[in-house]
């Protein structure tokens, strides 16, 4: 059961959202009620994740995807010698070692991003 507090932060939420703009204080709150609904309504996805987009947390995990698409393609023509991947709780790292470098990635929680590139 949420509290008072919570309950009527959501009810404004609400409110906002049928009138087409959510003030910047409540953005945080849409941004959890976003991801909580995007991993347990799967089928809502493609409607819930366009929305998250526009979101300062969906734009920030944006940008960090295309940082990572960004080096990944500029390992496009080396020689792929290894790929390691460790798991651990909430988060992943996948290493890529080339001919000519070594990239660590990982992701979890936070986004996705680059943890070191040895040339």
């Amino acid at each position: 059961m949420p509290s008072a507090d919570g309950r009527a932060r959501y009810e404004r939420l609400a409110a906002a959202a049928e009138e087409g703009a959510v003030p910047d204080a409540l953005l945080p709150s849409l941004e959890l009620l976003l991801e909580l609904a995007l991993q347990r309504r799967p089928l809502a996805e493609p409607v819930l994740s366009g929305l998250f987009a526009r979101t300062p947390r969906g734009q920030e995990l944006a940008n960090a995807a295309r940082e990572v698409n960004s080096a990944l393609r500029s390992l496009r023509g080396q020689q792929l010698q290894q790929l390691h991947l460790t798991a651990g709780p909430r988060r992943y790292a996948l290493t890529l070692e080339t001919d000519r470098v070594r990239l660590s990635l990982v992701l979890d929680e936070a986004g996705p991003r680059i943890e070191s590139a040895e040339i």
